[in-house]
């Protein structure tokens, strides 16, 4: 005979609240089960985001590692240095990063980390990505001699070149070039040490991305959870607080019901985020590559992490049933109020607002628009419940010979903030998100004007620059250019770099290329408008050439122009021209920089731009659950009132009448509200663009895929409020109620 197995009073505890949430119970309510689904989503959700937190430390630290190791030291005062480095800049489709130049200054130079050998005068390393985005990387830099290995990139998407002049061009004795005994420092360098990486945002701003767009929609989804079934558990609890059963009882009794789906959600979601530890992945939208190294740290800290995040959510969920709701009295309930009028006084004020800082403009009028647009969306949700519910009342009453649209418009009217509270969050965030993609694309207009420059100049016409170089080096690099091409030169006008405005020098043929010329200045420079008839892209180019207004002078022979030191301007002949210049300056200029006038003004504001992946691919994340949860919250409410259409379970077979009753309830006032939302956050972003951010992005696209995400989430809560509802009802028996 064996001993009865004794537990614990904690265990029984918890056992009684696994038994009301779970077992037989569940099969027969299916309002149970949609609870156990949304605290399983909440694990799941709190999954993602410890992963996401941990991921983005262990990235960054992989990074600043990688970084630290790869910066030179510089060589003390008298001691002799082992190699030469210098870092200069290239760009591609927008993209600037790092063209390192080094030569060894003895045989025993250290190498940097992702060399196999040194190159040889004239090769180069190439990373892996530059070679896959830009093709013309194989030969612009001279032989390719292999690519950088992952020890000496930041990341597998970093673009990065090691360069060795050619024979003849020298790196050494200019102020940008170190001498330096090896690589390795202990701390990172400063942000934008290397070029490749000026543009990076810091680790803090990624959490600070995380924490609203995943961690509220992971704080809603436990709220949301606990107040499922709310009447069944308030009443249980009651009855537990009149028999004297303290907080901790009724606090063990609550986390019962929580700690399976909570542990079931953490598990389904966090094995197949270990296996991506150990494999690395692609990031969607940004293309971010995650290496398996970075991520070797978290095959023990995650599953240890997602532990104490299991633990601390029962925690929670029980604390939120730590109150003891008053039961509802049998006494008749007052008519029902007037609908608050805070919502529509906070769209007022919101939309007044917004309304200024378009009109105002600058900074100021921004901050006042994004206080408006946050005001209108915070004040908006319980209007569109109200403007749904009155919808849904319209459109059931003309159908009255239908008992399934009568019953399912009395509902929703009879509950707009159960509609209210579903879409609010997807409103407020679906806004949100679309004014953030506005203004995080959106160009300053010196970016918006080189942008157009470059599109109309068609790398037709380019600037060289390079350092100091005797007149060899600038005949070398002029005969090696291509025999259409014209040849200009910009120099300083005071003779003394720095002490009078650019002069734009060359033949006057050379010249006219640019624009029409009323005259050649040959004896002094003259301003650039006194000589050209008019304004034509290639003269707004000078503009950008350096600080003041430009000079024209006509160069009396082409000796002149190799001798002075300054910038080359290149108008190039044919496609290909920009390579062929590229090609002919790394070749025979020291240290050279290849560009269209400019280009670094949209370099910035396209960095910038691309950030927007960053912001959609974790909005889209946090949009998902807030939308998974709503349907949740909405399916709930209504199989709540599925009681009432048990007396119909005897003239009614199948789950038709009970969809269509799902139908009206659920599914036309969640349309009317969704459509309004997305209305008016197009109506919001269409006046930032409009306004304030005429250069951003549509967020046409955004909201069209949003608004898709949550139909397609409430029509399947809408199929499954109307089949649940149809087994529910059926297994009514009348026992001569």
């Amino acid at each position: 005979m064996s001993r009865p197995r004794r537990r614990g009073a904690t265990a029984h505890l918890f056992a009684i609240g696994r038994r009301a949430s779970a077992g037989t119970a569940r099969r027969r309510d299916p309002r149970l089960t949609v609870q156990v689904l949304c605290l399983v989503l909440t694990g799941m959700a709190a999954a993602l985001l410890v992963w996401s937190v941990q991921t983005v430390h262990a990235v960054y630290e992989g990074r600043d590692a990688r970084i630290s190791a790869r910066v030179p030291v510089a060589a003390s005062p008298g001691v002799r240095p082992a190699a030469w480095w210098s870092q200069s800049d290239d760009s591609w489709r927008d993209r600037d990063f790092s063209v390192v130049s080094i030569e060894p200054a003895v045989p025993s130079a250290p190498l940097p980390p992702g060399l196999s050998r040194w190159p040889d005068p004239g090769e180069a390393f190439v990373s892996p990505a530059l070679l896959d985005v830009m093709p013309p990387a194989a030969t612009r830099y001279g032989r390719l001699a292999g690519t950088v290995s992952e020890g000496g990139l930041a990341d597998a998407g970093e673009l990065f070149v090691y360069v060795r002049p050619p024979a003849g061009v020298r790196i050494q004795g200019y102020e940008t070039t170190l001498g330096v005994t090896g690589f390795g420092t202990q701390r990172p360098p400063e942000p934008g040490y290397f070029l490749s990486q000026s543009f990076d945002r810091p680790e803090t701003d990624l959490y600070w991305l995380l924490a609203p767009q995943l961690g509220l929609p992971v704080a809603v989804l436990l709220i949301v959870a606990s107040r499922l079934g709310a009447r069944q558990r308030d009443r249980r609890l009651a009855v537990l607080y009149a028999i004297g059963a303290g907080r901790s009882v009724r606090a063990r009794i609550a986390a019962g019901e929580c700690v399976r789906p909570l542990g079931a959600g953490a598990v389904l979601a966090g094995v197949p985020l270990v296996a991506l530890t150990l494999t690395g992945g692609r990031l969607p939208l940004t293309g971010y590559e995650v290496s398996a190294a970075d991520l070797a740290p978290l095959r023990w800290q995650f599953p240890l992490a997602l532990v104490l995040v299991w633990a601390g959510l029962c925690l929670l969920f029980a604390a939120l049933h730590l109150r003891v709701r008053p039961a509802g009295s049998g006494r008749p309930r007052a008519a029902r109020p007037l609908p608050s009028a805070w919502p529509g006084v906070l769209c007022g004020i919101g939309a007044l607002a917004v309304v200024s800082g378009a009109a105002a403009g600058q900074a100021m009028g921004t901050q006042l628009f994004v206080l408006g647009t946050t005001l209108t969306l915070v004040g908006l949700p319980p209007l569109l419940g109200r403007a749904a519910a009155r919808g849904s009342v319209r459109l059931a009453g003309r159908g009255t010979g239908d008992p399934a649209r009568l019953v399912g418009g009395r509902w929703a009217a009879a509950h707009p903030a159960v509609i209210a509270r579903a879409g609010a969050a997807l409103v407020v965030m679906l806004g949100l998100v679309a004014q953030a993609m506005v203004m995080v694309t959106d160009l300053t207009n010196e970016a918006r004007n080189a942008t157009v420059l470059g599109e109309r100049l068609d790398d037709r016409l380019l600037e060289v620059r390079s350092a100091p170089a005797d007149e060899r080096a600038h005949a070398r690099f002029v005969a090696a250019l291509s025999p259409g091409d014209r040849v200009l030169r910009v120099v300083s006008g005071g003779g003394t770099p720095g002490t009078g405005p650019p002069v734009l020098r060359g033949d006057c043929g050379d010249l006219a290329a640019l624009g029409a010329l009323r005259s050649c200045p040959r004896g002094r420079a003259v301003p650039a408008h006194e000589v050209y008839r008019e304004r034509t892209p290639r003269t707004e180019a000078l503009r950008w050439m350096g600080f003041g207004l430009v000079h024209v002078q006509a160069s009396g022979s082409g000796a002149r122009l190799l001798k002075e030191q300054g910038p080359f301007v290149v108008l190039t002949s044919g496609p290909e021209g920009r390579e062929r210049a590229e090609r002919a300056a790394r070749a025979t200029l020291p240290l050279p920089h290849v560009g269209v006038p400019g280009d670094g003004n949209v370099i910035g504001g396209q960095a910038r731009a691309r950030q927007a992946d960053w912001v959609l691919l974790v909005a889209a994340l946090g949009f998902l659950l807030l939308a998974l949860t709503g349907a949740a919250g909405l399916l709930h409410a209504f199989l709540d009132r599925a009681d009432e259409l048990r007396p119909l379970a005897g003239y009614t077979s199948g789950a038709r009448f009970h969809l269509r009753v799902a139908w009206w309830g659920m599914g036309v006032p969640m349309m009317c509200a969704l459509g309004l939302a997305a209305l008016f956050a197009g109506l919001l972003a269409g006046v930032n663009l409009g306004f304030l951010s005429p250069s951003g992005g549509s967020p046409l696209g955004l909201l069209g895929g949003g608004l898709a995400v949550a139909v397609a989430v409430c029509a399947a809560a809408t199929v499954g409020g109307g089949l649940l509802a149809a087994r529910f009802t059926h297994r009514w028996v009348p026992r001569g109620d």
